[in-house]
């Protein structure tokens, strides 16, 4: 994938979030716009927080999720995130989480060590941790208080559905 390509799918997921965001919160607005390197994708005036968007429909081929850490030599994402939340958009589920928790979750899994590769869409190396996706599931129902984190499932009729979703971008 292209990095034009993955850019649309970023601003779909973007868009879909901001919408549920929009029902409690209606000065919500996508703050990355024009910006190469924001603090989030998502503001929420209201509160003073942000809300970072990770897409990734490849972890239903992988099994896992992708936290980077480190592009190109500088950190990045996890390491650098001022986001009060982090969303996995996983084509079945919206999995919602906080940095601290991430942080948690890695360091009781080591077997997830960091890994370099470049990424579709990058032309640069990354770093990032390969995160089995069903034991991080587990990890939030089981472990996480609401406010730590939670997993919605994405109903068969919203655009970010699995299926639905490959189907608008192809």
């Amino acid at each position: 994938m292209e990095y034009p390509e993955s850019k649309k799918i970023g601003d779909i997921g973007e868009k879909e979030i901001l919408k549920k965001i929009l029902l409690k919160y209606p000065k919500a607005f996508i703050d990355n716009i024009g910006k190469a390197n924001s603090d989030w994708d998502i503001f929420i005036p209201e509160i003073n927080e942000g809300i970072e968007v990770k897409n990734d429909y490849e972890s239903n081929y992988t099994g896992n999720l992708v936290i980077e850490v480190e592009m190109n030599g500088k950190l990045s994402a996890l390491s650098i995130t001022k986001a009060k939340y982090w969303v996995f958009i996983t084509g079945y589920r919206y999995i919602w989480i906080t940095p601290l928790e991430i942080y948690r979750f890695l360091e009781q899994h080591f077997e997830y060590g960091r890994v370099s590769f470049i990424g579709n869409g990058d032309d640069k190396e990354k770093k990032a941790y390969l995160v089995n996706h069903d034991v991080f599931v587990k990890h939030i129902h089981n472990n996480l208080t609401k406010e730590q984190g939670w997993i919605e499932m994405i109903n068969e009729n919203e655009v970010m559905h699995y299926n639905n979703f490959t189907k608008k971008i192809h």
